[in-house]
This record gives structure tokens, sequence and C-alpha cells, in this order.
């Protein structure tokens, strides 16, 4: 046991590994690189002719359409022919090329204006619809009405007013100007027709304004609130909270 153990101690730890190492360097590393070889290739291969073909559609305008199913090779004489083409064109062609390529980014840049332009026009019309609908709940709440769901009152109003008029949305005073032939409309006294006026004489043609609050308390009179209609308030008609919903729909078709 004890020469077992002199013998351990007296072997070269180093020249071991060493030999190890050689023996697999020798035979194992080639099998390895074999195996990896297409992999690496195919990796490094892929993303340089993706760069390849990006350069290419800057500088060329090639698509990548046109060229992912080109070779690297294909892709080179593809680039020549067109750098040829222009060495063999006279000044003429040249020139005549060069104003096609302008126009072309011209008609982009023209696309793109156009379609920024019509983008922000619609999301103006929807702000200003906005807007407007908010006006009308304004001026809705300021009027004694029987109750009822005041936004679509709102927009009955707004649907009304806008069939009628041009109407224009002041941000200043954050009200609404009536127009008609580009002119603004008149009311009987010749002075301009208020958004005000239009919504009170639309909520009393349509059967929803209290005419009469005499026999109510002012705070039972108000935006939303229809308790009043059942304590006897005498209205412009006759007819009940359903019919005076009814009576809005009918005119605002009309």
């Amino acid at each position: 046991m004890a020469d077992e153990q002199s013998a351990d101690d007296g072997t070269d730890t180093d020249a071991l590994l060493a030999t190890i190492h050689d023996n697999l360097s020798t035979t194992l590393r080639p099998t390895l690189e074999e195996q990896m070889k297409p992999v690496i290739e195919s990796n490094y291969l892929g993303r340089f002719t993706g760069t390849l073909r990006s350069a290419l559609n800057r500088a060329f305008g090639f698509t990548n359409k046109e060229l992912e199913r080109m070779t690297i090779e294909q892709m080179v004489n593809k680039c020549k022919q067109v750098i040829d083409g222009y060495v063999s064109q006279t000044e003429a062609e040249r020139q005549t090329a060069m104003e096609t390529a302008i126009s072309g980014y011209e008609a982009q840049l023209q696309q793109m204006k156009d379609n920024y332009e019509a983008m922000l026009a619609a999301a103006h019309n929807k702000q200003r619809e906005r807007d407007i609908t908010t006006r009308c709940i304004t001026m809705l709440e300021k009027l004694p009405r029987k109750g009822g769901d005041i936004t679509e009152q709102a927009e009955m109003l707004r649907n009304k007013m806008q069939a009628a008029y041009d109407v224009q949305y002041n941000e200043a005073d954050k009200t609404l100007a009536l127009y008609k032939e580009d002119k603004p409309v008149l009311a009987d006294n010749n002075q301009p027709l208020t958004d005000e006026n239009f919504a009170r004489m639309w909520a009393e043609k349509a059967g929803i304004l209290v005419s009469d609050t005499r026999h109510i308390s002012p705070a039972d009179v108000k935006a939303g609130h229809s308790g009043g209609y059942g304590k006897g308030i005498i209205t412009t008609n006759n007819t009940s909270a359903d019919g005076a919903m009814e009576a809005i729909v009918a005119w605002a078709e009309q």
C-alpha cells in the first residue's frame, strides 16, 4: 500500500491533463467543428445577407422581395448591371432618370403629407363634435327640463343644429356660432341667433321644456331631475315623460 501511495504521489498531473487534452483535440474537435460548421455558416450568412439586402434597398431602391431569393453573387451582379446602365447613359438620359426619381420621391412625400393631414382632420373633427356636444349639455343643464337622459338629448340637439346650420365652435368663450351660407343666422330682432336661444326653442318644440314653475320650488326643476314632473308641473304640453322623448325623436328626424 505504501508503494502504491508513493507511486501515486509521483504522478505528473500536468502531463496527464495535457495528454487528455491532446487526445480530445485530435479525436473530438474535428468532429465537433464539422457538425457545427453548417450552423455557424448559416447564421453568419443569414445576418450578412440581411444586412446586404438592407444596404442595397437604401442605395439602389431594390425591394427585399427582389433580393430575398438571390445569392450574394447574384445581388452583386444586379448592382453591377445598374451601375453599368448609369455609366452608359447619355447626359439627357441621366437627367430624365434623375427627374423621374425626384418625382417619385415627391409623390411619396405628398402621399405621406395627405395621409397625415387626413388623420389630423379626422382627429380635429372628432374633437369638434365632442366640444359641440359638451356645449349642448351645458345649455340643456341651464334649462328647466322634464328630465330624461341629458346626454341623449344633447346629441339630438347637436344633430338638429348641425342639420340646419353650419355650427362653429368658439374656443375663446366655449359657445357655438350658427352660420348659413357663410353668414351669421339672424333672429327676429336681426341680431345673431345665439346657441342658447336655439337650444331653448328646440327644447320647447321637442316637449321637454318646463314653461311654468310657479307650483314648485326651483330646486325641483333642474337638469336630469324628473321628480318635479310627477308633482304636477305645468308644461308646454300634457304628454307623459315617455311621450316627451318620442316627441324629441320625431322632431329631430324631421
